[in-house]
């Protein structure tokens, strides 16, 4: 089999039905040449099931010999692509027909560009969009404030197959592991992204203080020893604070009911037409027909 031009590859654990919703995202693209590489972490659930009723030589699945964590099944995704670029999909979240199109489009632009990502549109439970968010556009300004943020959606990532490999995940943080990769891999990568909302996250389903604390706990670790290295002691320390700091905020809106309140600073509330366009578009992806095995 010749090698495509992307892998678009997604690690999954216990995803349910919403696996089904991905993977209609993928066959609904308006770009050909692709496959879908899917990794099963030890689900315990019927994910493995749904993701095998799909017939097609495109659609590659492995299984973990156990629940591995994430960044174990990212990094064994980027050992069994055969693309030149790896596109990244969370195994719950969708994206646009248009998503791969638009981003081998910009990564073939630019010999120089080593990944690149999209905006976003935001859903609630019920899959409504409520906001969404476009991300800078060169990489000055998708890194301008490393210790606080680099402005990629990791979901919706897209980079050459080298940069997985010359920066693999590291293995031993549980969460935050995507802020990690763009901390360790800025300074050294060229960073852009399309200008527009083409990745559909379910944010409502992920955001909870459990997550939070411990994404900022692996946060402040790994901020401390890059920046200690690089700035010195005092740069770290700040840095590293500071992520303490943000979990204390979190902490009291939750406290006094402002959850909501917190996750809307993450986007633009979206107008009449918007939510119609972006309700028509996801219509459109959870009715596409997928080629099915029969029993």
């Amino acid at each position: 089999m010749n090698s495509p031009i992307v892998t678009i590859s997604s690690a999954f654990y216990n995803t349910g039905p919403a696996i089904l919703d991905m993977i209609k995202s993928v066959f609904a693209q308006t770009f050909s040449d692709w496959e879908l590489l899917l990794i099963n972490d030890g689900s315990t659930d019927d994910s493995l099931a749904l993701a095998e009723s799909v017939d097609d030589p495109r659609v590659r699945i492995y299984s973990n010999d156990r629940n591995r964590g994430r960044s174990f099944s990212l990094n064994r995704i980027t050992e069994l692509a055969r693309g030149k670029y790896i596109a990244r999909m969370d195994s719950d979240d969708l994206c646009s027909p248009t998503r791969i199109e638009k981003q081998v489009r910009l990564l073939e632009s630019d010999p120089r560009l080593d990944a690149v990502s999209v905006g976003v549109i935001y859903l609630d439970k019920q899959d409504n969009p409520v906001g969404d968010m476009v991300t800078p556009a060169g990489h000055d300004d998708i890194c301008r404030t490393p210790w606080r943020m680099i402005h990629m959606v990791h979901g919706a990532l897209m980079a050459k197959k080298s940069f997985f490999q010359t920066y693999p995940y590291r293995e031993d943080l549980a969460l935050a592991v995507d802020f990690n990769l763009f901390v360790r891999s800025h300074a050294h990568s060229v960073f852009a992204n399309v200008q527009e909302p083409l990745y559909y996250y379910r944010l409502d389903n992920s955001f909870n203080l459990k997550k939070q604390f411990i994404t900022r706990k692996y946060s402040a670790a790994f901020l401390f020893d890059h920046f200690r290295r690089h700035s010195g002691i005092p740069a770290a320390a700040r840095h590293a604070m500071n992520q303490y700091l943000k979990f204390a905020a979190t902490l009291l809106l939750f406290a006094t009911g402002r959850r909501n309140k917190l996750m809307a600073k993450r986007f633009t509330p979206l107008d009449a037409a918007k939510i119609e366009s972006y309700r028509n578009e996801l219509d459109l992806i959870k009715s596409f027909p997928l080629p099915l095995k029969h029993p």
